[in-house]
């Protein structure tokens, strides 16, 4: 397998172009729309595109892996019942089969407005791990759209699914360090608008924030959505920790 071949720098660049161009993104291809329950058949081309009436949706998921079987097939569906998942859930929150006269109006989808729903993904391999780096966009007809970041993580060797707690020394206090990391690096990563309140209230020792990294280049990378660690006008984050950083918590085969 490749050793420390990372697509996250040119990766990460091209999320956050992207985050960027979402809130403009209406122009997609064509394709018949199918028919819900999506989770049960989404293509097996990793590519769902769907126009409605009241709705855009253009998605694609992982097909493939560099994982030997079966780990392969179960990353593989792990990651479309993600995006499944998150097409049925768009669809029950527009409600878009139950619209009242009075909602379309409401919404202006009589003047031809839509809901969006964007997925696309990345992939970064390192010497111990495969991720995959989804970027979900919604544009529900608010003030502004909002994304979120999912990332899957599979060790390299047995191509089992990572979480936070598994890469590291059990005991190790392992979040006390991610937060004194994130609190101490990110008002320079973040820059002008940076605000104390917003980092402390999004980087506190609990496991959901900081569920979307991935490894890099000898890095462990933190992805933060819009709103955890600053303003909807900063945009998303991307915190960068060198391994060094975390070699005596890091378990060694993610060192």
């Amino acid at each position: 397998m490749q050793k420390d071949t990372l697509i996250g720098s040119v990766a990460l660049l091209i999320i956050i172009i992207a985050v960027i161009g979402y809130t403009m993104f209406r122009s997609v291809p064509s394709k018949t729309p199918v028919t819900t329950p999506v989770a049960s058949v989404l293509p097996a081309d990793g590519e769902y595109v769907e126009h409605a009436t009241y709705y855009d949706i253009v998605t694609n998921y992982a097909t493939s892996t560099p994982l030997t079987e079966p780990a392969n097939s179960a990353a593989i569906a792990l990651m479309k019942n993600f995006v499944g998942d998150t097409i049925t859930q768009f669809k029950t929150d527009g409600n878009f089969d139950n619209l009242s006269a009075e909602d379309i109006t409401m919404m202006g989808y009589d003047q031809g407005r839509k809901q969006t729903l964007d997925i696309k993904y990345l992939i970064s391999i390192s010497a111990s791990s495969i991720s995959y780096i989804y970027t979900i966009y919604t544009d529900t007809l608010g003030a502004h759209g909002n994304m979120f970041f999912r990332t899957f993580t599979f060790d390299a060797r047995s191509g089992a699914p990572l979480a936070l707690t598994d890469l590291f020394i059990p005991g190790s206090n392992y979040l006390d360090k991610l937060s004194q990391i994130s609190r101490a690096a990110l008002p320079t990563v973040i820059g002008e608008g940076s605000d104390d309140n917003y980092i402390k209230g999004g980087t506190t020792p609990e496991e959901g924030n900081f569920k979307n990294f991935f490894f890099g280049n000898k890095e462990f990378i933190v992805l933060f959505p819009p709103y955890q660690v600053a303003p909807y006008a900063a945009g998303p984050q991307t915190l960068r920790i060198p391994l060094s950083s975390l070699s005596s918590i890091l378990k060694t085969e993610y060192r």
